[in-house]
């Protein structure tokens, strides 16, 4: 899967990589949104997403197992950039947390377990560094996963990451 290069930045959106996105990484992304624990206002809008694209009441959804849920936002659900933004969250801070570690060791960015300290002023990154970067990723990890995160950052935040979406 290609998105960075091949899919201009203006174009590249959230649900745009959510859909590119493999059954079982929705899949993951989807139970960790539901998890115990997690933020009640992002699970609420995932139950709206279900039950506009279902036809059913929110009531109905919200009783329904969390499986089933998981099952009708994996294959009914087109989100919008909102919920899909919290989807892709999810995945990767709940079961790519090595690769994000990884990325942002690389280039120096102060985090703990793949979240960049609440401290730290991001500001835009150097494109050859963002590209040394993604090679090593790329060397260390999944090339879809990688794809997927790199493309991630971009849709989510194309000013700091914008040198991703040229890198070779």
């Amino acid at each position: 899967m290609q998105l960075l290069g091949t899919v201009p930045l203006e174009k590249l959106t959230p649900s745009r990589i959510w859909s590119a996105l493999d059954r079982e990484s929705r899949s993951l992304a989807a139970r960790s949104l539901y998890a115990p624990g997690e933020e009640k206002a992002n699970r609420e809008e995932a139950n709206l997403a279900i039950a506009s694209a279902l036809r059913f009441r929110i009531q109905a959804v919200r009783k329904l197992p969390m499986e089933k849920r998981v099952d009708y936002l994996v294959r009914a659900v087109h989100p919008d950039d909102s919920l899909a933004s919290s989807l892709l969250t999810k995945l990767h801070l709940d079961h790519r947390t090595e690769m994000l570690g990884a990325f942002l060791d690389s280039l120096e960015i102060p985090q703990k377990n793949g979240m960049i300290d609440e401290n730290f002023e991001l500001e835009p990154v150097d494109a050859t560094r963002l590209t040394a970067a993604a090679s090593s990723l790329r060397e260390r990890f999944p090339a879809d996963e990688v794809e997927i995160y790199l493309a991630t950052l971009v849709a989510m935040d194309p000013e700091v990451w914008e040198g991703l979406a040229t890198a070779p």
